[in-house]
């Protein structure tokens, strides 16, 4: 089956952002007070169920066009414009939906056929809207596309809560297969599938069935112990327990709390929450509502990156048809439990996705991380309890809720229950979102769903840019093994390095990347990492000194002891598992050379047989680099003192004759 269910000081920046976000009032950090619609009373879910159940189940065909930032990267907009503007004659229907995860593959477009068949259409064009077009008015039969990947069935015709419901009966790519199969899909699986404006659709795909419940059937008390017999862990990176910080504010004497959804994605190559969000927000808004439930709050909010724009589109649009059926505001579904929630965008600090800086921000501070204890479970955002989770924390509340601690604890390892949603990307052929159990394996991952030969890959980053880099091998992924490795789990980035990445420079670049990030609250992490990033940079440029690997060791290990926050106290993880597992790369870049042939300073153009003597080489060269050797074999060189590495005659050679270095050429005349 398809799834088994030079800027140095950016939190200034971002403050001024968000202060000038406030004085124009474009985006206020506070919404309006909230004013009831004029309904009498609110829309019973199950009428919702029913009107949803039409458009996603109807008697007609329907056409889902993957929209979500990456599908419109790949031009799918476009797509869905051309099949909308078609007459259909009421045979079909055109809908926006998420991302279905394989963003290799974008364009991709799905048809449900009346007949409960799904027909999955993948990397499309122009050439392939005839066949979309003809498989909605009427399902091919026999015939195929090279642009329809699978067709699928629904188990049930007529029920559909998500892709665990459909059953794979044709496969046409086995790559689109293989990057499914290993999968479980538990709060992925109306990604791609459901429109993230309806939510009717939501309804009728058991949305807000596990709001009812805890609303109407649990005590408080009981989702909180529900939460903790799960073994939830945050899902944003630390993995501490979420019922037990839920119970924490639970129990505090202060009768005012709040709840925050963290969305600042800030790791490069992650993007969990933003697929979440543009693909399926109100699971998000559920799983928020029902924390807010549990703990007492009244007030929760939702931290967004400001460079998520669709995402923060489409939760103002979830906010609002929630409030508009009562789901939101004032006694929920008629209850006495009200609650109100605000959306923030943040000014894009990646520090601000650190809670206490965080915080600071939605108070009109600067963005700076504040000592811990006390925590913000005790006292967070304006000096009140406090409940900070991650997107996918939250969407992985209502799953709980509605089957139970113990079915979830089904999936993944006793420390670490449960699924995790990973991004891959990187040196492999199929990227994307995927949801796999927590605890497998790495070779999984890489070899089956990224399609690649484990002979080609090097190392693998893990957690974002404060993770850490191993060495690529076969361990489960899951919190206690990946920390054990050095690395940190983070909030899901998955990045496998092929064998031509160089570790120093990965390294390098991690710390530029994270020194250009700190806040600078903390001398020795802005300092800090400004010159362990000089230090690395002197490697990779061919000037190292006997004694810098040390150096480079000793501070690695410094800036974490000393630095306030998350930020600081994991920044030099890059740096610490290479020097662990590649300190043979260190030595190696002391004595002028890069293994991996990629660190430009270090490497070397060599002309080798069989060399036709064509002259292509001679005539791009820029620099007169290319020349005659003399002596008794007369061939063509490349003199390494006048070479630039502009790489002109390498990629122009038309017979492969030009050979990349790393070792000390002498050429002679």
């Amino acid at each position: 089956m398809i799834g088994r269910s030079e800027f140095r000081f950016p939190a200034v920046h971002s403050y001024q952002v968000a202060k000038t976000i406030v004085e124009e009032k474009r985006e206020p950090i506070r919404v309006e007070p909230y004013k009831p619609l004029n309904f009498a009373v609110h829309v019973p879910l199950k009428g919702l169920a029913e009107e949803g159940k039409i458009t996603i189940c109807g008697p007609k065909s329907r056409i889902n066009v993957g929209t979500a930032t990456c599908g419109r990267a790949a031009g799918a907009l476009e797509v869905y414009n051309n099949l909308k503007k078609r007459d259909w004659n009421g045979k079909a229907g055109v809908y926006k939906v998420g991302c279905l995860g394989g963003c290799y593959a974008e364009p991709l477009v799905n048809v449900r056929t009346p007949d409960g068949k799904y027909y999955f259409y993948g990397n499309i064009d122009t050439n392939s809207f005839w066949r979309i077009i003809k498989t909605a008015e009427e399902p091919p039969g026999s015939k195929t596309s090279p642009y329809l990947w699978a067709i699928a069935q629904e188990r049930k015709p007529g029920i559909f809560r998500g892709i665990q419901d459909l059953e794979l009966i044709k496969v046409l790519n086995l790559g689109f297969s293989e990057f499914f199969q290993p999968q479980v899909r538990r709060i992925s699986g109306r990604c791609g599938l459901l429109d993230p404006e309806s939510i009717t659709e939501y309804a009728a795909m058991g949305g807000y069935l596990a709001l009812e419940k805890a609303l109407f059937t649990l005590k408080r008390r009981t989702i909180i112990d529900m939460i903790r017999a799960s073994g939830l862990r945050g899902r944003g990176g630390a993995g501490f327990p979420t019922g037990e910080k839920w119970d924490i504010a639970y129990q505090s004497s202060d009768p005012v709390r709040y709840v925050i959804a963290n969305a600042d994605e800030g790791d490069p190559g992650a993007y969990m929450d933003r697929a979440l969000l543009e693909s399926d927000p109100h699971s998000v808004l559920e799983g928020l509502m029902i924390a807010a439930l549990a703990v007492g709050a009244s007030q929760a909010y939702i931290f967004v990156r400001h460079e998520y724009p669709l995402a923060v589109q489409l939760l103002r649009k979830a906010i609002a048809s929630a409030r508009k059926v009562f789901f939101l505001g004032k006694n929920i579904m008629g209850s006495n439990f009200s609650l109100t929630i605000t959306l923030v965008e943040s000014g894009g600090a990646f520090v601000c996705g650190e809670e206490t800086s965080m915080l600071q921000v939605m108070q009109g501070k600067r963005g700076e991380s504040q000592l811990r204890p006390p925590y913000p479970a005790n006292r967070g955002f304006h000096d009140h309890p406090t409940v900070i989770n991650n997107v996918e924390t939250f969407a992985n509340i209502p799953w709980i809720i509605l089957n139970g601690a113990e079915t979830f604890r089904e999936a993944g390892t006793e420390k670490s229950p449960g699924t995790k949603i990973f991004c891959l990307a990187g040196d492999i052929k199929r990227m994307g979102f995927i949801e796999v159990p927590l605890g497998t394996s790495t070779q999984v991952l890489v070899e089956k769903i990224g399609a690649v030969d484990k002979e080609s890959i090097k190392a693998l980053q893990i957690g974002g840019p404060s993770g850490g880099i191993v060495p690529y091998q076969d361990f489960p992924l899951d919190y206690e093994t990946v920390a054990s490795t050095g690395a940190i789990m983070g909030s899901g980035g998955l990045v496998p390095l092929g064998k031509n990445r160089c570790m120093v420079d990965m390294a390098r670049h991690m710390t530029n990347f994270m020194s250009s990030e700190s806040c600078g609250k903390c001398s020795i992490c802005r300092g800090g990492l400004l010159e362990l990033e000089a230090r690395l940079l002197v490697l990779t440029i061919g000037k190292g000194y006997k004694g810098i690997v040390e150096e480079i060791e000793e501070l690695s290990k410094t800036i974490p002891q000393v630095s306030l926050c998350g930020l600081g106290q994991t920044a030099t993880n890059p740096v610490i598992t290479t020097i662990t597992y590649f300190r043979d790369e260190y030595e190696a870049h002391v004595k002028g050379k890069c293994p991996a042939v990629a660190c430009r300073p270090l490497i070397d153009f060599e002309i080798i047989l069989p060399c036709k003597e064509c002259k292509a080489c001679y005539q791009v060269c820029p620099t007169e680099a290319v020349k005659m050797r003399g002596g008794k074999t007369e061939r063509f060189i490349v003199d390494p003192e006048r070479c630039i590495k502009c790489w002109a005659c390498y990629e122009t050679c038309p017979f492969n004759s030009i050979r990349i270095t790393s070792e000390e050429f002498a050429w002679k005349n």
